[in-house]
């Protein structure tokens, strides 16, 4: 893959703007056939309504994400259209300080935080909330008992990650819905477009969601516990060089947000994707070893992040397309996870797909999901003792699915299901 700086490079003369009429970054269910013609006919192209090159091929991803030379980082958090000057200032006047450090960070200093926070985030540390994680499936199971029909959303996926990164990061379980209607700001004002007033308000939020993080941060500094808080304040040791009391905040912030948000849309897609795909339901149910594997062709077929951001910092060339310096690209997950090119028959759900872990739902490079190991642990935990109690669940007849207005995710609105339907073929 050539990602070349030469000037002499044209915009394709094969792939004019207007073979991307009607394009919308925006989730919805016909994007992927949309998605699959642009990768044969207009890989590469500049998307005029919102000013954006959009990549969707599999091989041009990756070679954005593996070179952080060129490419900028910076811009993965900014709103795609500018923002009313009211939400600037409430920040500045609620003395909001939250930095880049992770996904928007591709500085030494991003290099610095994650050695930092990968020492209290990774698959040994994880392993040990096994325990926990069992306990409060079993109790969200338990509270779906007796009932015929559910949302699979609002009654079992919604709360349940944030409940894991709870015990994690040591917040009591009674500021719950605060943390989701500050999560649910913070991804209004940065990934779905929205009106002016709604994008205040979400400020406001974001204000108050900071000034909680701090409020945590300055707790954990004086009484000390047994929590990723506390570990991330004894591993600075007071040290700026190591990383400093801001940082400590933002780290707190950033997660707090991005550690459960996304794994609750996650489970959800796998769970839509599973029992829209029957055969692959019942044979997780007939073989729970299978779970691993569906858990990854679900994070390709279903993925809760459907699109990233990146910036380039000189003009790069992909294929026979020139993207100019300090251009904002759009790089389209939800087509390199159906690219033909590296994954055979890509709109078939198949839990015993070979390949299903090359998926880019997680990132790639540098910027890989910290809580990569996390999220597919509580996948795996929920879908076990989910197929143990409940194996007849079926999507309720006549459910069209609606996702949520989002730049960034796939969001379902409800999975509404019935529980106690039949399991063909499950003893």
């Amino acid at each position: 893959m050539d990602l070349s700086t030469s000037a002499e490079a044209k915009t394709a003369a094969g792939c004019p703007f207007h073979q991307a009429a009607g394009y919308s970054p925006q989730f919805r269910e016909p994007i992927f056939g949309e998605l699959a013609a642009l990768r044969r006919e207009c890989p590469v192209f500049l998307d005029e309504a919102s000013g954006q090159w959009i990549v969707t091929r599999y091989e041009d991803i990756v070679a954005i994400f593996q070179d952080r030379e060129r490419i900028s980082s910076a811009n993965a958090s900014d709103p795609l259209d500018p923002l009313p000057s009211d939400v600037y200032r409430i920040m500045r006047e609620g003395h909001f300080k939250a930095e880049p450090i992770l996904a928007n960070c591709d500085t030494d200093k991003h290099t610095r935080v994650r050695e930092v926070l990968t020492r209290l985030m990774n698959p040994r540390a994880f392993q040990k909330l096994e325990p926990d994680i069992r306990r409060l499936v079993g109790e969200a199971l338990d509270r779906l008992e007796g009932r015929e029909e559910v949302d699979l959303m609002a009654d079992f996926c919604y709360e349940l990650p944030a409940r894991v990164l709870f015990v994690l990061m040591g917040i009591p379980d009674a500021d719950m819905q605060a943390v989701k209607a500050w999560s649910s700001a913070f991804a209004g004002l940065s990934f779905s477009p929205a009106p002016p007033a709604e994008q205040v308000e979400c400020a406001r939020q974001m204000v108050d969601y900071w000034h909680y993080c701090e409020a945590l941060v300055e707790r954990r500094q004086r009484e000390p516990g047994d929590d990723f808080t506390s570990q991330l304040l004894a591993l600075r040791n007071g040290d700026d060089a190591v990383i400093s009391m801001n940082e400590v905040k933002t780290a707190v912030y950033t997660l707090l947000f991005g550690g459960h948000e996304t794994t609750t849309n996650q489970l959800a897609n796998a769970f839509h994707a599973l029992l829209t795909n029957r055969s692959a339901w019942e044979s997780i149910c007939a073989d729970p070893a299978l779970i691993p594997g569906a858990i990854e062709e679900a994070f390709r077929f279903a993925g809760a992040v459907v699109n990233f951001r990146r910036r380039t910092k000189t003009a790069i060339t992909l294929g026979d397309v020139t993207i100019p310096a300090n251009a904002d690209i759009l790089v389209s997950f939800a087509s390199a996870n159906r690219d033909e090119a590296v994954f055979p028959d890509p709109d078939r759900f198949d839990p015993k797909r070979a390949n299903a872990r090359r998926h880019l739902t997680l990132g790639n490079g540098a910027h890989f999901c910290l809580g990569a190991p996390l999220a597919r642990l509580e996948m795996k935990v929920a879908l076990e003792e989910f197929v143990r109690r409940f194996p007849g669940v079926r999507l309720k007849p006549g459910t069209e699915m609606d996702y949520a207005s989002s730049l960034v995710f796939r969001v379902p609105v409800a999975v509404p299901v019935t529980l106690r339907g039949e399991a063909a073929g499950i003893v």
